[in-house]
């Protein structure tokens, strides 16, 4: 049993806009942790990291982590560069069905191209080879998941489609929230 579905996959695979239409479709609440973290600093994601420096901002997630990853009933999507550990997968599969969103390179170039300076730790001059690294830091990943759906090519409509059939495919039950929590 778990409590939530929990989307990973690098920065510009489509977590956030794929999650808040499958929070939609189940009417569950949609969580995005990079929000969450802008909500609790008041600052934008790239202000904090130049604030707080790499490890101040690697320990807000984590703490935001754990908060969210006990909730019911909640999409939640990660931060794209959020760092996949055993620890970090733990922290999600005790309570989370763990889906990534994958997506190939020149689509994701074009995604995070439309955000320049939105994302700290992007080299925009070689956007290229920081996708393609990226990318080979994933791929050790996804074999942790408990599925992995590609998000390259379709509409949104199409991809929560495509999830929501990968969960009933696997059985995967939830808890539901209780009523008035």
């Amino acid at each position: 049993m778990k409590r939530n579905i929990v989307l990973v996959g690098m920065m510009g695979s489509g977590k956030s806009h794929i999650g808040r239409k499958l929070a939609q479709r189940l009417g569950w609440q949609f969580v995005d942790t990079d929000r969450r973290i802008e909500r609790a600093v008041g600052m934008t994601i790239a202000e904090f990291y130049a604030h707080a420096g790499e490890k101040g901002f690697r320990e807000r997630e984590l703490n935001v982590l754990q908060q969210v990853s006990r909730y019911h009933e909640a999409v939640i999507s990660f931060g794209g560069n959020f760092p996949m550990s055993i620890e970090t997968y733990r922290i999600l599969h005790r309570h989370g069905f763990i889906i990534a969103l994958l997506s190939e390179p020149f689509r994701v170039e074009e995604r995070v191209s439309r955000h320049i300076g939105k994302r700290p730790t992007v080299d925009y001059d070689n956007l290229r080879e920081f996708v393609h690294n990226m990318m080979r830091q994933w791929e050790e990943i996804y074999p942790y998941c408990d599925c992995v759906v590609d998000t390259t090519r379709g509409g949104a409509s199409q991809i929560v489609d495509t999830i929501v059939q990968k969960i009933e495919e696997k059985n995967v039950q939830f808890i539901a929230r209780e009523k008035g929590v």
